[in-house]
């Protein structure tokens, strides 16, 4: 009977003893599965933390060796303007010995067919002294229009300056200006260098670049996930800061930077526009939100991967609403205590970097404080202007990676603020006019919209 017993409570005790022994099983289960997961977490941070330190590191070095390419590039062009004297000195003049042959031919003719030909002249002679009486009432409005033809300050602006006189950079769209003076030395290294940029730094760079897109997508797209907690800007900030700095070194971009004790924290930041370089040369210190036309093609989906991690303002210029409301966006988000600096090209267009244009009063009617930026490039290393009216963004890409480098220097200019019953467009032309003056370029009120649309022809 006591067995019996036993059986029964053995038989009953059976299903607890069950689940207890399986919900331990569990419990261990899921302790080790967050164990798991706690180490691959960490595993993913050291791994993360580890690249940015490599990456911090890897432009930190490269900065240095850009700057000791730069000083070698120095040397070869002083060689190259050399050069360029000895053989414009030794160059015949074949229009003088023309010019000399033909008189000497002419003396050489008999003396009636001089007499002739002296006859002849003075006919022709008095047929055009009564055109030009005819013509001598309009001379006047001719020459006025001539030279303001000739003295046009607007139009060159909207092309890529021609490189100074006496100076030759190797590349090949510059060859036109320099065919005449070149000698055997010269066209030996233009060919070298022809060969070493398109077989070795176009590829490098390349593969550089599209490495570094990849990249920002990815780590945009990641920080897009996050919720916005207020340590968002700063981890944004922390982790593209050293993604711009190595796409700057890829191409490669050298930038000087003066006064970074007056870099913007929030508010309104203006600076002058050569091209969608300057957004990556100032991206490299601050991170921006950024306002601009909306494109197609691989600037699309740059600034698609942006829009992701951060608020940025894309609009459609032609498009009447979108304009008028991008102001009142632009006012909240300049008055919000914990959101990024905007950045904005009041120029509304990309000039050639020899001037400054007229500034939008609308970006001075926002904020009664901004922070302007003046950026300037030299020229000597590859020019970094962009046409877009003449050049695809493919095209202006292949440009700048097959150029020796892009050289700036970039000034961050303490505050303005809006005086006291100044208009906007006053203040828009002192911020103009001190940009120009700390960048060394010419100050032009003119539109720099007159690259798209043509003037009207009407008096």
């Amino acid at each position: 009977m006591a067995r019996l017993k036993m059986k029964t409570s053995a038989l009953v005790a059976m299903p607890f003893l069950h689940f207890r022994i399986c919900g331990r099983l569990q419990l261990e289960q899921t302790t080790t599965e967050r164990g798991h997961i706690k180490q691959i977490f960490q595993m993913w941070l050291e791994v993360f933390g580890l690249s940015v330190l490599s990456l911090v590191l890897l432009c930190t070095c490269c900065e240095s060796m850009n700057h000791c390419y730069l000083r070698l590039l120095e040397h070869l062009f002083e060689y190259t303007s050399l050069q360029l004297e000895t053989a414009r000195r030794q160059k015949p003049r074949q229009p003088r010995l023309e010019r000399g042959k033909g008189g000497n031919q002419a003396a050489m003719l008999p003396q009636q067919s001089q007499e002739l030909m002296q006859k002849m002249s003075t006919e022709v002679a008095s047929h055009k002294d009564a055109f030009n009486a005819r013509i001598e009432q309009c001379c006047d409005v001719l020459a006025d229009g001539l030279r303001l033809v000739l003295e046009d300050e607007v139009t060159p602006r909207f092309a890529a300056a021609a490189p100074p006189p006496g100076e030759w950079n190797l590349l090949t769209r510059n060859l036109r200006h320099r065919k005449r003076h070149l000698n055997w030395r010269l066209f030996i290294l233009w060919l070298i260098g022809v060969i070493l940029r398109y077989s070795l730094l176009v590829p490098l760079r390349t593969l550089g670049c599209s490495s570094c897109l990849l990249l920002v997508t990815l780590v945009t797209g990641l920080l897009g996930q996050l919720p916005e907690w207020s340590f968002k800007r700063r981890l944004v900030h922390m982790a593209l800061r050293p993604c711009f700095r190595l796409t700057t070194w890829c191409i490669p971009v050298v930038r000087r930077i003066h006064n970074v004790q007056h870099l913007p924290s929030s508010g309104i930041c203006v600076c002058n526009h050569t091209s969608p370089l300057d957004v990556l040369v100032l991206m490299c210190d601050v991170h921006y939100s950024l306002t601009g036309q909306r494109h197609d093609g691989i600037l699309g989906l740059i600034q698609r991967a942006l829009g992701r991690a951060s608020p940025h303002l894309w609009f459609e210029r032609r498009v009447l609403g979108e304009r008028e409301s991008l102001g009142l966006v632009l006012r909240l988000h300049a008055t919000g205590p914990a959101r990024p600096p905007i950045l904005l090209f009041p120029e509304g267009t990309c000039i050639n970097n020899t001037a400054v244009m007229q500034f939008k009063k609308g970006s001075f009617a926002i904020c009664n404080v901004v922070y302007p930026v003046a950026v300037r490039y030299d020229r000597r290393f590859g020019d970094a202007f962009w046409d877009s009216t003449r050049c695809s963004m493919m095209r202006y890409i292949l440009m700048v990676i097959s150029s020796w480098s892009i050289k700036c220097d970039v000034w961050y200019m303490p505050a303005f603020k809006r005086r006291q019953n100044e208009s906007a467009i006053d203040f828009s032309n002192r911020v103009k006019a001190a940009i120009a003056a700390q960048a060394g370029i010419e100050d032009l009120p003119w539109d720099g919209n007159l690259k798209r649309w043509n003037p009207v022809r009407d008096w």
